[in-house]
């Protein structure tokens, strides 16, 4: 990964962490350890791997904005061995409130989602809309957008369908403890052609499900569920289990 893209990705998630504006905003880092299925393996060839996270947001009136950025495989260099190798992943996400009807707010919704390894790299991109919607401690924070895509195996870059998805959160305690359930979730619709393979149809599935402890302030733990279906370069259907431990900065 060549010097500005990273000092981009960590630009961006310290933004978000340091940012004072707005009603709130959080930032943490994390160490991950991702282990997929034996079936999962099997049928894919995909490796356990363990991963670094840096994570922030804020929000206020004006929306929301959400980033990440993940080291994957720390240890290992980039000599194309595959999954073995070292990778980067960074993701933000905006949200921006331009009016409402009733109490529900009508955003402009925006992500990009780039991961790149050695001599390989790809990256969607989706501009739609969204909004957020509340039940109790329930959120749940529905999207919709175009699809754009770029490509690094040959491919090139263009439209590749929609996306439709969620994220929610529902917090509550349990015991005296504080905990939260949180799930993501993306459709990728009407996927083009050149993007998939003969194989692989032109909707696909891919997502978490997470239980989240907050035992003190500043540590979280979580195990995360991860599944994917027609994604991830494979049609099988994918999952795998993240044991995850933060340290919360606020």
């Amino acid at each position: 990964m060549k010097t500005r893209n990273l000092l981009l990705a960590l630009a961006l998630v310290g933004g978000c962490t340091l940012a004072q504006a707005g009603d709130y905003s959080f930032g943490n880092v994390s160490a991950n350890w991702l282990d997929w299925s034996n079936r999962t393996t099997e049928q894919s060839g995909k490796r356990d791997f363990g991963y670094l996270e840096a994570e922030g947001g804020m929000g206020g009136n004006w929306g929301e904005l959400y980033g990440f950025f993940d080291l994957e495989n720390p240890g290992k260099g980039n000599n194309g061995t595959g999954t073995k190798d070292r990778r980067y992943t960074t993701k933000v996400v905006a949200r921006y409130n331009m009016t409402q009807i009733g109490n529900v707010p009508v955003q402009l919704y925006g992500h990009v989602y780039d991961t790149r390894g050695n001599e390989f790299f790809t990256q969607n991109r989706v501009l739609g809309l969204g909004t957020s919607l509340s039940f109790g401690n329930l959120t749940i924070k529905p999207f919709i957008g175009v699809h754009n895509e770029l490509d690094s195996f040959g491919i090139g870059s263009g439209y590749n369908g929609y996306m439709a998805g969620y994220v929610m959160m529902y917090p509550f305690q349990a015991f005296g403890q504080d905990l939260m359930i949180t799930q993501w979730h993306e459709t990728e619709l009407n996927r083009q052609d050149k993007f998939t393979n003969p194989y692989i149809r032109k909707t696909g599935q891919n997502g978490a499900l997470a239980l989240w402890w907050t035992p003190v302030k500043a540590i979280t733990t979580g195990i995360q569920y991860r599944y994917a279906d027609q994604k991830l370069g494979s049609k099988a259907y994918q999952n795998a289990v993240i044991y995850s431990i933060k340290y919360n900065f606020k």
